[in-house]
């Protein structure tokens, strides 16, 4: 076909006019097929509730919130643990108590990962004891500047002591009856031997002085029945009470104020798993000095 004849066609179309109802179906099947067109075309889009949303956060948080106070010192999580327990110590009614429970918490830690040969986190455990035992000395005052051990101490105070004082007092001097002239008679004379007065002595009680607070040292070894050194030990001087010292590859070290002649009991506790659980030792020593040996304390 040559373009000559071609536009001769396309000619006669354009002078043709096409039947109204042939024209009416295809504009509805033009517009049938643009409508499908364009729902194929538009993006399908799933819509989530708004309250399923509030949910899935919430419940995102309690599990994170809840892996985070679980986590052991093994665990990535226990910085934050550790953050969150120290920063609820302004929120507790009894913080000393609140913070005695997480420094024996974080050191029977600390004593449990030792035992299983874990050192990063029985490090990671003794730097938040420290942190523990950091802010508690911040609220409560350190061992050597409380004035007296605790209620539960055992305490013996001399007795004061009196010395007789004996001082006599002068007696008066027997006086002689003088004696009855004999009379030319047979009667015998009579003699009067005169009776001594009892001598009175009195006593004046004397008081010993009271011994004066000082500064005292102590320190001794902490050892497990077969002989090992014992690292990270609780003493406190009641039976389960606060921790007022820790031992060092079994090496105990600590300042107290205490009166010359008193009587302190210290109690000594530390958690192994592979030994059992928790292990207790005591000694009781009599102030003599500024330098008291408390000896080896054997844990059981």
């Amino acid at each position: 076909m040559t373009q000559d004849s071609l536009a001769r066609a396309l000619g006669g179309l354009k002078g043709a006019r096409m039947d109204s109802v042939a024209a009416e179906e295809i504009r509805k099947r033009l517009q049938l097929a643009w409508t499908e067109r364009a729902a194929s075309r538009r993006p399908s889009r799933f819509v989530v509730p708004g309250f399923a949303r509030a949910f899935a956060v919430a419940a995102l948080v309690v599990v994170v919130a809840f892996s985070t106070m679980r986590a052991s010192a093994d665990s990535a999580l226990y910085g934050a643990r550790v953050a969150v327990e120290d920063a609820l110590v302004s929120f507790q009614s009894d913080p000393v108590e609140y913070l005695s429970q997480l420094y024996t918490e974080r050191l029977e830690e600390a004593a449990r990962f030792d035992a299983t040969g874990n050192a990063l986190a029985a490090s990671r455990a003794r730097s938040a004891q420290s942190e523990a035992l950091r802010l508690l000395n911040q609220i409560s005052p350190e061992p050597e500047q409380a004035p007296s051990p605790s209620a539960s101490t055992v305490i013996t105070l001399p007795s004061p002591s009196t010395t007789p004082e004996t001082s006599a007092l002068p007696t008066d001097s027997p006086t002689p009856s003088p004696t009855a002239t004999p009379r030319p008679t047979t009667r015998p004379t009579i003699a009067r031997t005169p009776t001594p007065k009892p001598t009175t002595t009195t006593t004046k009680p004397s008081l010993t002085p009271t011994p004066t607070p000082m500064s005292v040292h102590a320190y001794g070894y902490v050892l497990y029945a077969d002989g090992t050194a014992v690292d990270g030990a609780c003493v406190s001087t009641s039976l389960d009470g606060m921790c007022v010292a820790g031992s060092i590859k079994g090496r105990v070290d600590l300042q107290f104020t205490a009166k010359k002649g008193q009587s302190i009991t210290f109690y000594v506790r530390n958690y192994d798993a592979a030994r059992g659980g928790t292990l207790h030792g005591k000694v009781t020593v009599t102030v003599g000095g500024t330098e008291v040996a408390l000896g080896t304390i054997t844990l059981r």
